[in-house]
């Protein structure tokens, strides 16, 4: 048989790998207050632990295609960071009361410092993630969070947030294009328009909410039910902004990344989030924030029942990985969390 007449080889059909949260409120709410309790009693000391416990339990209860995510951080580089946040928090502080004058240059230093820590902080809870025993990664240099720390969100600003969207896009840019599973590069293919898109999805829901809720209460008048009425109208407007917000910028995100073959999809809705995060936020003041692991754990149900990837071969993937995984444990022992990020 000659070359031109044997069969061509078949593509790889993309199979849909759904992730799934397996937390539960109750158990989550005995980590939480145990946690809550002796960061009160140790001055905000053990939040560091109470941070590496909240997030293993979190991953370890995301699964994809049958296995857990894995938070290996140690609570000392945490605590560390907050040290530091601490004392910069102090210094600036005492500054500002002594000296008057010293403390805008202060503030200046402190803006043109952040752009390290933000980059320290992303790249230490990159590596501090796993899946499979393979590590992520985050490769963004010093000068590209410059950008996205300062500069675009200043255009933002000076262009009275119309701007924003764009410097959006860019960070967008700066983190996507910089993770990494093991040596394999993620990419993303988002364009401005998807952020621009969150933006109108705002303004319009602020807009005709506003709107409607103005012209109900005109109808009702002065009254108690007029003042009910208006209360939980706005706490509803509140959530809904809200709820197209996270829900626009977190599909702009994920339906346009991609890793090797390998893209991440989501279908959550406005409305859908919306109907989790209203009864979360009722429920969490009712309660005086007694209801609120139970508000983060049917948060997360719902955000990653609707984010999937189509996965072509994911075994082979991860294995390749697991093979090519080298140097990073080079980076580890000099990152530490500042608790921020982009």
């Amino acid at each position: 048989m000659s070359e031109a007449s044997e069969p061509l080889a078949e593509e790889a059909v993309p199979q849909s790998v759904r992730f799934e949260f397996h937390g539960d409120g109750g158990e989550f709410f005995r980590i939480w207050i145990v946690n809550l309790v002796l960061s009160l009693l140790t001055l905000g000391i053990y939040s560091a632990w109470a941070k590496v416990r909240t997030k293993r339990y979190f991953y370890g209860n995301t699964e994809l295609a049958g296995d857990r995510f894995d938070y290996l951080a140690s609570p000392v580089a945490i605590l560390k960071g907050r040290i530091i946040a601490v004392v910069l928090l102090g210094v600036y502080t005492l500054v500002s009361y002594f000296f008057a004058p010293m403390s805008f240059f202060l503030f200046i230093l402190l803006m043109l410092v952040m752009p390290f820590f933000v980059m320290r902080a992303i790249r230490f809870n990159a590596v501090m993630s796993s899946w499979r025993g393979v590590r992520f990664g985050f490769g963004g240099d010093l000068l590209g969070a410059y950008k996205v720390v300062l500069l675009w969100p200043l255009f933002g600003l000076v262009t009275l947030g119309l701007g924003m969207p764009y410097a959006w896009y860019k960070q967008n840019q700066y983190l996507y294009s910089h993770y990494s599973y093991g040596q394999t590069a993620a990419a993303t293919s988002a364009a401005p328009n998807d952020f621009y898109r969150v933006l109108f999805n705002v303004i319009g829901i602020s807009v005709i909410g506003g709107l409607l809720l103005s012209g109900i209460a005109f109808m009702l008048g002065e009254s108690v039910v007029a003042l009910i009425f208006a209360g939980a109208g706005y706490l509803a407007l509140y959530v809904l902004i809200y709820a197209g917000y996270q829900s626009s910028y977190f599909a702009a995100v994920y339906n346009n990344v991609h890793l090797k073959g390998n893209r991440f999809q989501t279908d959550i809705t406005i409305t859908g989030l919306f109907a989790v995060v209203l009864p979360n936020t009722i429920f969490t003041v009712l309660t005086l924030g007694l209801y609120y692991p139970w508000a983060a754990v049917r948060l997360a149900r719902y955000m990653q029942s609707h984010l999937w990837i189509d996965a072509v071969d994911l075994d082979d993937f991860v294995a390749a990985q697991r093979d090519q995984q080298n140097a990073l444990g080079d980076e580890i022992g000099e990152a530490f969390d500042f608790g921020i990020g982009i």
